[in-house]
């Protein structure tokens, strides 16, 4: 009797995870469950790769979802380097030694479709086989595998909790995940081309000129004045000099205004007019928002430095690159272990909701994401 052969839908975040030590598969389609293919999502956190193998069995098609993947295909003397963006397509014919690197801050995330060879026999009779099969390899050929498992065990989920976001039930307290991907904007591994736009569901990348900040510490100084103490004040995004990516020609400068109350959220008003008295001053389009206390701490305001002269902040004006990179890198990594804990997820929401209202006419859902984006 033939194998029943059943219709199959996987969100993007809710696959079997399958952690290597160095990457993490997620299965959202298993072998066993079709014909002829298998479908997964793979997860290279910053500074790791998939480790170098060959398959027999099996074509494979990547496409890539955010980040910078470094591609290595190796067949004999043939070696062949891609560097994949956000919506980039790779294939790996059967035979093909090849590895992905994620050199990024952001880590690399793209899903893989596997295409069995029909003459060919298969390796492993299910999904999880396989990848217990691979994963012997992978602690016998390199070893790096085990240094970074023991150096960091978590990476992996660290990075897959990230691209979560969260909503309430109707009428309940339970916060499902949604589908989201962290860091699709910041692509450390290619200055060049770090611009991340999204048409509909499809996001592309766009290749810019970097060119040098506008903001240094006068222009901080005028923008500080103009609120007058009113609320703490901000930079985040590319202007910032803890920014991993440097601006472009159409890049903004992003303020945000910080409040922790409802009164505060009555005076965001007053300070976003009076930010507006010094628009003229600023020689890039001058972009003001508002957020929470709490939402700086989350990894994608990695970059967000307080304007105040007085703030310690401003020592990141004349650090090193060196520096500034691992004050960068520092900030995400502990932003991502906030957001590893669904208590403090749930804090920020309920925090959140208390200063604005709730009842807000249009508002059908709440979201916490690693990126403040209003009212959704």
């Amino acid at each position: 009797m033939s194998q029943q052969i059943e219709p199959v839908h996987a969100p993007y975040t809710g696959g079997e995870p399958f952690e290597f030590g160095t990457h993490s598969n997620d299965f959202l389609l298993h072998r066993e469950n079709a014909l002829a293919t298998e479908t997964f999502t793979v997860r290279v956190p910053a500074g790791r790769a998939v480790p170098e193998h060959v398959h027999t069995d099996m074509e494979q098609t990547f496409v890539f979802i955010s980040g910078i993947g470094a591609a290595t295909l190796r067949s004999g003397g043939d070696v062949r380097q891609h560097r994949c963006r956000p919506g980039d397509t790779l294939f790996v014919p059967t035979g093909w030694h090849h590895t992905v690197a994620a050199p990024g801050l952001e880590g690399c995330v793209y899903v893989t479709v596997n295409a069995f060879v029909a003459e060919a026999e298969r390796i492993g009779a299910s999904a999880t086989e396989h990848a217990e099969i691979a994963a012997a390899g992978f602690r016998a050929n390199t070893a790096a595998t085990a240094a970074a498992v023991a150096a960091e065990p978590d990476a992996a989920a660290l990075l897959r909790c990230a691209e979560a976001a969260f909503r309430l039930a109707p009428g309940s307290t339970r916060m499902w995940p949604q589908d989201f991907t962290q860091f699709d904007a910041t692509l450390t591994g290619d200055p060049g081309s770090y611009r991340v736009r999204r048409l509909g569901p499809f996001e592309y990348v766009e290749t810019v000129t970097p060119v040098p900040r506008v903001l240094d510490a006068a222009l901080a100084d005028r923008l500080h004045h103009a609120v007058d103490g009113m609320l703490p004040l901000y930079v985040e995004g590319s202007q910032s000099p803890l920014s991993v990516k440097p601006p472009c020609s159409s890049s903004d400068l992003d303020v945000l205004l910080v409040v922790e109350s409802a009164a505060d959220a009555a005076l965001a008003h007053k300070a976003l007019q009076a930010l507006e008295t010094v628009r003229g001053d600023v020689p890039v389009p001058l972009s003001p928002g508002v957020v929470h206390a709490q939402w700086l701490g989350l990894p994608n305001f990695y970059s967000a430095l307080s304007l105040d002269p007085a703030s310690p902040d401003r020592r990141w004006w004349t650090a090193d690159p060196e520096q500034l990179r691992a004050e960068a890198a520092r900030r995400q990594h502990e932003g991502l272990k906030l957001l590893h804990d669904p208590a403090y997820v749930r804090e920020v929401l309920d925090r959140t909701l208390a200063v604005m209202d709730p009842a807000l006419p249009g508002v059908t859902e709440w979201r916490i994401t690693p990126r403040w984006r209003g009212y959704v």
